[in-house]
């Protein structure tokens, strides 16, 4: 009889070690391209995809008004190199050290993209990349060409999720788009965005 025990403990504890790793690949996505490098690199929202490139945001901006520049700069790039992080998916990217060009939105060669892991709140179907996902679909920002994503909120009593944009371009305006996506089971990706 203990060595029956023995075993189902053994068993279980490989099972768990299992479901374990299983999560954290999903987690900790990651896409290399040379070595891992060792300063910090661009982080934001991934706003647009066109073939391989994908345009990242940084929700924090930096205000140049005491130089006369804009109050709210929203930094914005373009990577190529590009083929995984999906819409709405906050990432952290490093470039292959080559010349980037500078006309905003800036661009550059991606060397590695690390994905973040998404956020699903207690009640809801969907994560907060999803709810991002649809929210840039809407008709409520359909004219906007630089979005920065600024806040996501989930409600469980209406199962719903705020989505807080501007555009990067008109940011010194204040103007805040409140976008209200309904919490859904599925939500298309990569090809269906």
């Amino acid at each position: 009889m203990s060595n029956l025990r023995i075993v189902c403990t053994i068993l279980s504890i490989w099972i768990l070690g299992l479901m374990g790793c299983a999560g954290s690949n999903e987690c900790k996505s990651e896409q290399t391209i040379a070595n891992s490098p060792t300063e910090k690199g661009f982080t934001g929202y991934v706003v647009e995809r066109k073939d391989n490139s994908i345009l990242v945001v940084d929700p924090a901006f930096q205000n140049y008004s005491s130089n006369g520049g804009k109050s709210r700069y929203y930094p914005a790039k373009w990577f190529s190199n590009a083929p995984d992080p999906q819409i709405g998916s906050y990432v952290e990217v490093w470039t292959d050290g080559g010349p980037e060009n500078q006309p905003y939105p800036g661009q550059a060669r991606a060397e590695k993209i690390a994905v973040s892991c998404p956020n699903t709140p207690d009640g809801a179907h969907m994560t907060d990349a999803d709810a991002i996902r649809s929210g840039l679909r809407s008709l409520d920002t359909e004219n906007m060409h630089i979005p920065v994503i600024e806040d996501t909120r989930f409600d469980a009593d209406t199962g719903t999720w705020t989505i807080e944009m501007r555009d990067a371009n008109t940011a010194n305006e204040g103007q805040v788009v409140h976008v209200t996506v309904k919490d859904e089971e599925k939500v298309k990706t990569q090809g269906g965005e």
